[in-house]
């Protein structure tokens, strides 16, 4: 089984959208507009988890509204998502912090996982998760420290590497040595990224080129992603 941790599945177009078939992929969200939108595409779509969300991208403009509308949501939701905090919009942090940490106390009262963006916050983004008592978290496109890695790993939770892995030294570096039982793989598509556009197709390479760094079997290697995948999403 092919499993994309963490994909913009809307941003695909219907065209595209047919190509993705037999990838199970859990489909990220950035606001309100765009979980209602990922709601609806997994109704129509098999092997599609949404998750809804407002990213912390967007946190500068949310209203109470917003996140009520999210809370609305929530029941019929694989989880929440894409949220967090961005270490790189510290003139938005303590809103980015305030809807962040609204969105943990629902996926804590709903009992739903989180698929969290935490670039160069993943200590923070994790001390918010500890606290908030979270069942099931994943560190979508881990970027940060290697020791960090492995307590968010000792804490049960889940750590994706993106296929842009192909490009990004360190990234690559990090899918070699997380732990096994925390490995997850995503495309974030159709993000662009030093000019690769970013989409569940790359999957099936991005285990490749794991199973290589890692000097395992591709089938091991995508069996344990699988089993992962899941765990974190459907529940242990």
């Amino acid at each position: 089984m092919i499993a994309d941790a963490h994909c913009h599945l809307v941003g695909f177009s219907e065209e595209e959208l047919v190509g993705l078939e037999g990838i199970l992929i859990a489909a990220v969200s950035e606001d309100v507009q765009d979980s209602r939108r990922t709601l609806e595409l997994a109704r129509r779509r098999r092997g599609t988890l949404a998750f809804v969300g407002i990213h912390p991208w967007r946190a500068a403009d949310v209203q109470e509204e917003d996140l009520r509308a999210v809370e609305s949501l929530v029941p019929d939701a694989a989880g929440l998502g894409e949220i967090g905090i961005d270490g790189d919009h510290l003139e938005t942090m303590s809103m980015q912090l305030e809807v962040f940490r609204r969105q943990l106390r629902l996926a804590r009262e709903y009992d739903k996982p989180v698929n969290l963006h935490c670039l160069r916050a993943w200590e923070e983004c994790l001390d918010l998760v500890l606290r908030h008592d979270v069942r099931s978290a994943v560190f979508h496109w881990y970027t940060g420290p290697r020791d960090l890695a492995e307590r968010i790993s000792g804490y049960g939770f889940y750590i994706s590497i993106n296929a842009a892995a192909k490009v990004q030294r360190r990234h690559a570096e990090l899918a070699a040595s997380i732990p096994m039982r925390s490995l997850l793989v995503e495309s974030d598509g159709p993000y662009e990224y030093r000019g690769l556009r970013l989409t569940p197709l790359m999957i099936p390479g991005l285990l490749d080129l794991i199973s290589e760094l890692r000097g395992i079997s591709r089938e091991s290697l995508e069996h344990a992603v699988a089993e992962n995948f899941h765990d974190a999403f459907l529940g242990r």
